[in-house]
């Protein structure tokens, strides 16, 4: 090995040599993708010169269908190494195995392709279908366990771990959408985890290796929502960029086009998504023939479609064509049995994160369990973020949380809530109820003032307007009647 060394000081050009007199294919980039060599090998697979390759980002050549997928784009992206079967140029196939090379601080520097011709050897066998259905068996055996190992170690996707029924059948219903290739609807209120139940569906599926791409329907105006679903062809209105725009369905090729808050999209654009759905083809704008795409649609929502339907907002040809799989993400009040264990994960992620070792009393974690989370999951997960950052001590108190918190908590173990009383009725009754009790005490309304941290003349303002009567005996007050009778 020394010997070998000595030789590349003396000739620079010796281990580009030894890679050149390699059979198999060899394709290097930098950290970023971009094309810094690739050997005679390379060349005749892709068929294309190398001066027409070096320099280029592997992300642009998978796009133009140079690779499919490509192997360096999947190790960058992944930060590790990766082997899969890649289709080059007209349909030839390769094992394709990517590698990281780091520096001595552990940084990508560069990423190395290794691609062995596989094509006749796969062609030469008679049981090529049994063989494909049986990768595909073992391969969705692979993801599942992936999955599931993945959920022991961190909860890739927090919305849907958890030992609830609701969550538990969430989960099942997602990995039997994942099995097959139909388009499926998430319904579930704002901050369940939507998006990321969509993402989990696609990297289950066999679509895995294909882009996964969203939009949400309700972020841009009706105009420029058609322009970026559909595309448009240079100078089909005014504005157009001279060189037309690819939309985000031709973006999702072989993989899957997630439209989030779909209930939004105006019906104008709920057809022409029904059409797709149902013929695969679509019309950029300004373009005179339908292109074709193979892309899977998901779509989600937080709104009641079905009564969308029944009122005319909503396409019933397009709700019952989605609607055909359909899986119900939980809210955390449907779900309180998962709040500890998702506050536990929280928790951990962002003490790694900030370096800190912050952990939480049983008073805050019996808050968390009984507070509403109207926000649910990304409430929860911003709320803990906050904590880990802003708390003082190693202990997270319920004096760190927020006041609405702190309220509702104190509501929820109030003996005066009734069915009928209102939300301020409830707080006046705790707040008259805080200060009896500082009074009798304290036997001072100047201490009582101290003890619930409020001044004394707002404190005696309360006092009037509640009609708490007050006695003073030997420079002590005393609670005489709480009400005016």
């Amino acid at each position: 090995m020394e010997k070998l060394f000595e030789l590349s000081h003396q000739n620079p050009a010796l281990f580009l040599d030894i890679l050149e007199s390699i059979k198999d294919a060899i394709f290097i980039s930098d950290h970023e993708g971009t094309t810094l060599w690739l050997n005679s090998a390379s060349e005749a697979m892709c068929g294309i010169p190398k001066n027409k390759i070096t320099g280029r980002n592997v992300r642009d050549l998978e796009k133009e269908g140079l690779f499919k997928p490509s192997v360096l784009r999947m190790v960058l992206e992944e930060g590790r190494n990766v082997s899969t079967v890649q289709t080059v140029g007209e349909g030839r196939k390769y094992i394709a195995t990517g590698h990281l090379v780091r520096n001595e601080e552990g940084q990508i520097i560069a990423a190395v392709a290794h691609l062995r011709d596989i094509t006749d050897a796969v062609k030469n066998t008679s049981k090529l279908q049994e063989i494909e259905e049986l990768l595909e068996k073992y391969s969705a055996q692979i993801r599942k366990l992936t999955n599931m190992q993945q959920n022991r170690i961190g909860v890739e996707n927090v919305n849907l771990g958890g030992k609830s029924n609701s969550r538990i059948i969430a989960k099942k219903i997602v990995e039997k959408i994942a099995a097959v290739d139909t388009t499926a609807l998430i319904v579930g209120e704002t901050g369940t985890g939507k998006s990321l139940t969509a993402e989990k569906i696609h990297l289950l599926s066999k679509r895995r290796n294909g882009p996964f791409v969203q939009i949400n329907c309700a972020s841009l105006p009706d105009s420029l929502l058609e322009s970026e679903l559909f595309g448009y062809e240079k100078g089909s209105f005014t504005g157009a960029t001279s060189k037309g725009k690819t939309g985000l369905i031709k973006a999702a090729e072989s993989g899957t086009l997630f439209l989030d808050e779909i209930g939004e999209m105006p019906l104008h654009l709920q057809t022409k998504i029904l059409h797709f759905i149902q013929s695969k083809t679509y019309m950029p704008i300004g373009a005179r023939e339908p292109r074709h795409a193979d892309v899977r649609i998901i779509a989600a929502t937080n709104r009641d479609l079905e009564q969308m339907v029944a009122e005319s907002k909503f396409r019933s040809d397009l709700f019952y064509r989605m609607n055909i799989l359909t899986v119900n993400i939980p809210s955390l009040r449907e779900s309180r049995d998962d709040i500890e264990d998702l506050a536990i994960y929280f928790l951990n992620m962002f003490n790694e994160k900030y370096n800190k070792n912050k952990r939480f009393s049983n008073g805050v974690l019996k808050n968390f369990i009984h507070y509403s989370w109207p926000g649910n999951v990304r409430e929860l997960e911003n709320l803990i973020e906050r904590l880990v950052i802003l708390s003082e001590d190693e202990f997270i108190e319920e004096k760190d949380l927020p006041q609405k918190m702190m309220e509702q908590h104190m509501i929820s173990k109030s003996p005066y809530i009734s069915n009928n009383a209102t939300m301020t009725e409830i707080l006046e009754e705790i707040e008259k109820k805080m200060i009896i009790d500082a009074l009798e005490k304290e036997n001072s309304t100047r201490k009582a003032a101290n003890f619930l941290g409020v001044t004394q003349s707002l404190l005696m303002r309360r006092v009037r307007k509640y009609n708490i009567k007050l006695v003073v005996e030997e420079s002590k007050t005393f609670v005489k009647q709480h009400y005016e009778e």
